[in-house]
């Protein structure tokens, strides 16, 4: 890609338990359909996602001198041959040197965005409550504005900010904003859960943002007490690029040694 960044360009739709069979397992991203099955059911599951593969092209079947091949190797698996597109968005899920997750909510429901950051190419991942994964490719130099847009409200508003903070009250894993906040944004508000992370880190930038017309908040990670800080929204979208950008150069530095 050369020139004026592009805007992201789409690859491929998969649920779950197609990714099941195509990738190993992770700790990122989230399989929401497939983990809540019951354990019983998902091996017949991920045959018929196996089976749906086949049959839209993405996976060729192994031919029987494969199998027999694996079979007299001793090897528990046969590789599959998988289409260039889809083998290629495996490959960069798994060879990420950052990855930016957010877990977005809003009035209308919720789901989860990821960026798999590998050199210069950015995998967009965006996956509903029902396990379907929307797959897009971008230029790394667009992480940073391609973040913002994914977890700042795309009219996000200044409201209250520099006023006094909100004290957080109930459970931490509600995505409802506290009753002082919701006031002001109304159904109109985007609560975004997010990490940014790198291979072996520890301690990796971890906030949430509650964002909208009527204002914007961010509430650190660790902080006790728990309270969301009003800021400008400028000052919402700069906390998620400093947070990205952070652990861009940290990720390169370690890279070099």
């Amino acid at each position: 890609m050369t020139g004026q960044a592009a805007e992201p360009v789409f690859v491929e739709v998969l649920t779950d338990e197609e990714l099941s069979v195509l990738a190993a397992p992770g700790a990122m991203p989230v399989s929401p359909y497939l983990r809540g099955l019951d354990p019983g059911i998902v091996d017949a599951v991920r045959r018929t996602a196996y089976r749906s593969l086949v049959a839209r092209g993405v996976l060729d079947a192994p031919t029987a001198q494969a199998v027999a091949a694996a079979a007299a190797s001793g090897a528990d698996e046969v590789e599959l041959m998988v289409r260039q597109d889809v083998r290629s968005v495996v490959a960069l899920r798994a060879a990420a040197r950052v990855v930016v997750a957010a877990a977005r909510a809003t009035a209308a429901g919720q789901d989860f965005w990821y960026a798999h950051v590998v050199d210069d190419v950015v995998l967009i991942e965006e996956v509903s409550r029902d396990g379907m994964h929307r797959f897009a490719l971008a230029e790394s130099a667009r992480l940073g504005q391609l973040a913002v847009a994914a977890v700042v409200h795309p009219d996000a508003g200044d409201g209250a900010g520099g006023g006094p903070a909100v004290a957080l009250e109930g459970d931490p894993g509600d995505p409802t904003p506290p009753g002082a906040v919701l006031e002001r944004l109304g159904e109109a508000f985007v609560r975004a859960d997010v990490v940014v992370r790198r291979p072996g880190d520890t301690d990796p930038p971890a906030f949430a943002l509650f964002s909208g017309p009527g204002g914007c908040w961010v509430v650190e990670a660790g902080t006790r007490p728990r309270s969301a800080r009003p800021v400008l929204a400028e000052a919402a979208r700069s906390r998620v690029v400093e947070a990205v950008d952070q652990v861009r150069a940290e990720a390169v530095t370690l890279d070099r040694r």
